[in-house]
């Protein structure tokens, strides 16, 4: 009976109401995506160099231009998968049989990942990593937070500008084996910053030698592509003694989190046959002729796009991780369809870097009592967005993407801060509806969640693919077609508001 009532107070609006939600935006989405098929098949034909032979059966050109995505999954499937299965096998062996022997454990993450680092990228990337932990690891007997930063910044901002080092130093590295070495580096480094700083918060400081600290930041599965798992959430050894009890259910569901992922990766390169997503951020004009649908469209294709690569390629890492029970990962990204607050993307879509922001950036940056002041709130926000455009590269691509995500974070914090006054609750709560709240809190949050979709484009895009945005909506779009385009962001908020509600409710 709690239950049900829980779920009938959370869960406000009429059902028709939100199947009219539903229908309309739904609605939205295929139409746009139809006008994109379109454009792409006009396209299928063209000598663009990035639209390649496609698989057979489709008949069909498809789009390669992701140079991200095709570096990930070629590397992932021919050059990491062999190493990942060798390493979670014998760490398994090492468990089983010598489960008390925490520091051959150790020895075992840190030599799989240099053999494995070694043997696709030479010599060099296997000294750097470790150089980069020793410096680390004598910074961290300092107990100076600010020495600590202030060498991680320096650090981060000396490889955004030299990012040409690895070919300098070795001619036989080519572009893409650079990408994915200045890659590692940087969620090397995150790694590298979470290990010190856990370090001078811990009262009992045991775990302080180097080879525990290799063994942490050397770990494979998420080494090259991340996420990055906060040390905070490595498994004490003593709570990891049910191996040989656990290992089929354990197996199983290794088996299936891989298959899921694969069906996902198929489903891109399917996709990437009929929608040209890469193609037509390189060639934003195209789009722009079709006007604001087809680039909102586009817009709302592009940020599914990244959502599932992200899940791939962070979805194996998490599977291979909860196998290995060596720490404890954070969840896979979030559907960004059902997430209409900035709040909730940052949390939900990289867990693990939300909880790195949080741990060492957000929290130790102010009081650290519940009751926290709203300009603390804004000012501990600036720390984390000027950490996150550091940490992505120094562009203005990024800059301009952190810049938005921060203005949408401090107004959602102000709009949160006015709906605890006074004034709200005499005003608004005390003439209003639970049900009328939320429509207009969900009309409220739609230009917040369009400004969202805006910050992508440059993030993803670059400059010019968020100018053209900009360009479309607040130079060539008429009131009536911006009005379309906030009715379709209103009717996503409610269902994801209404969504989140219900999930709330379930957990009583």
């Amino acid at each position: 009976m709690i239950k049900m009532k829980n779920l009938h107070d959370q869960t406000l609006l009429y059902r028709s109401e939100i199947l009219c939600y539903f229908i309309i935006w739904t609605s939205g989405i295929l139409y746009v995506l139809f006008i994109l098929l379109e454009i792409s098949s006009n396209l299928k034909t063209s000598e663009i160099p990035d639209l390649v032979v496609g698989w057979a059966w489709l008949g069909r050109k498809k789009d390669n231009s992701c140079h991200e995505w095709r570096i990930w999954i070629t590397f992932i499937l021919y050059s990491l998968s062999p190493w990942i299965i060798l390493h979670s096998v014998v760490l398994f062996l090492i468990k089983l049989f010598y489960n008390k022997v925490i520091k051959l454990q150790e020895y075992w993450l840190i030599i799989v990942t240099i053999l494995c680092l070694h043997t696709n990228f030479g010599l060099l990337p296997v000294l750097l990593c470790a150089g980069m932990t020793l410096i680390y690891y004598f910074l961290m007997f300092t107990n100076n937070k600010l020495i600590i930063w202030t060498t991680s910044i320096l650090l981060l901002g000396f490889w955004c500008n030299n990012d040409y080092l690895f070919e300098y130093f070795d001619p036989n590295l080519n572009e893409e084996m650079s990408y994915l070495l200045l890659l590692t580096v940087y969620w090397h480094n995150l790694r590298c910053l979470s290990f010190v700083l856990s370090f001078i918060n811990l009262s009992n400081k045991t775990e302080s030698n180097y080879t525990h600290f290799l063994a942490y930041s050397f770990y494979l599965p998420c080494f090259f592509f991340g996420p990055i798992m906060i040390y905070e959430k490595l498994i004490p050894a003593s709570k990891n003694n049910d191996h040989v009890k656990t290992f089929k259910k354990r197996s199983v569901t290794l088996i299936i989190k891989v298959m899921r992922c694969l069906f996902w990766m198929l489903v891109v390169e399917f996709v990437l046959h009929f929608i040209y997503i890469n193609v037509f951020l390189q060639n934003i004009k195209v789009l722009k002729k079709f006007g604001i649908i087809a680039l909102s469209g586009f817009g709302f294709t592009m940020g599914q796009f990244f959502f599932i690569k992200y899940t791939v390629v962070y979805g194996l890492a998490i599977a291979i991780a909860e196998f290995d029970e060596y720490i404890e990962p954070p969840k896979p990204p979030k559907c960004i369809s059902r997430i209409h607050l900035y709040s909730d993307m940052w949390r939900s879509f990289d867990e693990g870097l939300y909880k790195f922001l949080k741990t060492y950036i957000y929290i130790p940056s102010g009081d650290i009592s519940g009751n926290v002041g709203l300009l603390t709130k804004i000012y501990r926000s600036f720390l984390c967005f000027a950490f996150v455009f550091i940490w992505h590269g120094l562009s203005w691509e990024v800059f301009l993407w952190t810049t938005f995500n921060y203005i949408g974070i401090t107004i959602e914090t102000l709009a949160k801060y006015i709906g605890k006054t006074q004034v709200y609750i005499k005003y608004v709560k005390g003439n209003l509806q639970r049900r009328n709240e939320k429509r207009l809190l969900a009309l409220l949050t739609s230009p917040l969640t369009m400004m969202s979709a805006i910050s992508n484009f440059f993030f993803f895009g670059g400059i010019d693919a968020g100018m053209s945005f900009f360009e479309v909506i607040f130079l060539q779009n008429t009131w009536i077609q911006n009005s379309i385009i906030i009715i379709i962001f209103y009717c996503m908020c409610n269902i994801s508001m209404e969504f989140e509600d219900y999930r709330k409710a379930k957990q009583f």
